[in-house]
This record gives C-alpha cells, structure tokens and sequence, in this order.
C-alpha cells in the first residue's frame, strides 16, 4: 500500500538522520470503506484484518478485538472506522507495558453480499461500563438477577470483575469448578493481558506462541504459561471474548485486586 510505504521509509530516513521518529497514521479517506476480507488474525495489539478493495488494492488494518471473533472471511464487507488507542509497538507484546498509540480502528464490519442488510442494535460494550464490580455469565437469564442457587442449577461460565477506566481484574471460570485470574485491558468486549492460576494440581495448557482455550467453553484464550510453583500456573498473554456473555447481578463475591 503506497501510503504505508511511504510512512515506512520516512520513518528509516528519521532514525539514519538521528531525528526523533514520528507516528504517522493515514486519514480515513486512505482506508478502504468496502473490501473483500482475505484474513482476520488476533494479535497483541489488535484483531488485524487483511482486506483487498474493489480497485485490487491490498490493506491491512487495525479492528477491535471482536471483529476477529465475527465469520467476514471471503465476505465483501463495510468497514466502519474510529481513532482509538492500542497497545504501542514499542511494547513488543509484553501485556504488563502501559504505553499507548492511537490509531484508526475498524470498529464496525458488517457484510454487504445480500442488498440492504438491515442495521444491527447496538449491544452495551464493556469498555463503556462507569467504574465498579460487574458479573457476566454466559447464560441466558430470564431478569438481570441471578440467584447462586439458579446459576448451580443451569451451569455454565462466569466472569467477576472489577473495572477501573479501561483496567480489568477479575475471576473467570465454571460456576462450580475450574477457575483463572485474569487481568488487563479492556477493548470493546475483549479483554487482553495475562492470567494466573491458584489451583492444586495446576498445569500448563499452553508455553508457546499458539493460544489454547482455558476450559471447554473457549471464551479466554491462554498462552506464554510457565508453572510458578506446583499450584501456580502464570500465562503472560491472554484473551478473554466477552461478546456473547450476558451482564447480570454482580453477586456477593468481591473480585480480587489483582493477580
């Protein structure tokens, strides 16, 4: 793509000459509005989406997180793009560095392959939730409370956590079984960061590069683990997708301040 060329050894010229290097994104206008999807890949920074515009043009671009988790792959698609901050470059993955970038999101796909497609609602986000203690279970409820009583009885997952601006600490796992820490930021409904396990008999799912789901539902993605001590068990990068969940009371249980 020309202009990300451009950006790319401008930035070269920058560092040979020893001045400082400058972050420059393309204007909306530079970024295709409609284009066949040819991959969606899930980063450290971002859900990274390839796409090819009607002129053969070749693009890849930054989205939120749940755009990856949507089936656009093959699909003649509509972007919708918002500046936003993700995680800076410079971090180089590391899911406990706090630098920032911005830079323009696709924050919307929706596929255009059948005429007018009708709106979807928009769903709450949780990166837009005020400050507090939140539960979300991947249930159906029928009221926004939930007795412990009711959750035992259908099963299923829960995320208990709290939230700080676009911190995220919290308790992910079975309602009578298996659970993980997790913490992290939070973009759009996904959070990303890391997790730890506190559990006897504790065991690394995942000590490379590739993600493995935590548990048979496959919400939160682990990988990077190392076992701490023998009931310890530390993923350095983690993903839990929170789209499909379902906010209800918070409950009794406090989240933890940290992992």
């Amino acid at each position: 793509m020309l202009h990300k060329k451009t950006n790319f050894l401008l930035s070269i010229a920058l560092s040979v000459l020893g001045l400082p290097l400058l972050l420059i994104q393309p204007s909306e206008a530079q970024q295709p509005a409609i284009g066949t999807v040819q991959s969606l890949k899930v980063g450290d920074r971002a859900c990274y989406v390839e796409v090819v515009d009607d002129q053969g043009e070749n693009f890849t671009e930054f989205a939120d997180f749940e755009i990856c988790q949507q089936n656009l792959v093959g699909q003649r698609v509509r972007f919708t793009y918002e500046m936003g901050d993700i995680q800076a470059a410079s971090c180089q993955g590391n899911p406990e560095c706090a630098a920032r970038e911005t830079v323009m999101l696709i924050t919307q796909a929706q596929a255009i392959s059948e005429p007018n497609p009708a709106p979807q609602p928009a769903r709450s986000r949780v990166q837009d939730l005020p400050d507090g203690n939140y539960r979300y279970w991947n249930g159906t409820p029928s009221g926004s409370v939930v007795s412990d009583a009711a959750l035992l009885a259908n099963g299923g997952v829960t995320f208990t956590f709290n939230k700080r601006g676009s911190a995220i600490t919290g308790v992910f796992g079975n309602v009578d079984g298996e659970a993980i820490c997790v913490q992290g930021q939070v973009n759009g409904n996904t959070v990303s960061g890391f997790a730890v396990q506190n559990l006897q008999g504790a065991r690394v799912s995942s000590a490379g590069e590739t993600f493995q789901s935590f548990g048979p539902s496959g919400y939160l993605q682990v990988r990077r683990g190392r076992q701490v001590s023998p009931n310890i068990v530390r993923y350095g990068s983690a993903s839990l997708n929170l789209n499909s969940l379902n906010r209800i009371n918070a409950g009794s249980r406090i989240p933890p301040r940290g992992c």
